[in-house]
């Protein structure tokens, strides 16, 4: 399951920035709905997304990597 799926799966209703972050990327068209931490890294830092929002990223992504393993 990609990143972009699983996040939307798990964390469209969660109120914290993970949350905040699922919803962002449900809305933005651009958003990479397959691409890889580094992708997804460079789209984020590309729209100059905030502090929080990064570290919700990396936060997530360190849920999306354990439970996949």
């Amino acid at each position: 399951m990609s990143f972009y799926r699983w996040i939307l799966k798990k964390h469209i209703n969660t109120m914290a920035p993970v949350g905040d972050l699922a919803r962002d990327m449900k809305e933005d068209s651009e958003f990479p709905r397959d691409g890889g931490k580094k992708k997804i890294r460079q789209y984020l830092e590309a729209c100059h997304a905030c502090s929080g929002c990064m570290d919700a990223f990396d936060e997530a992504w360190a849920e999306y990597a354990r439970e996949r393993s």
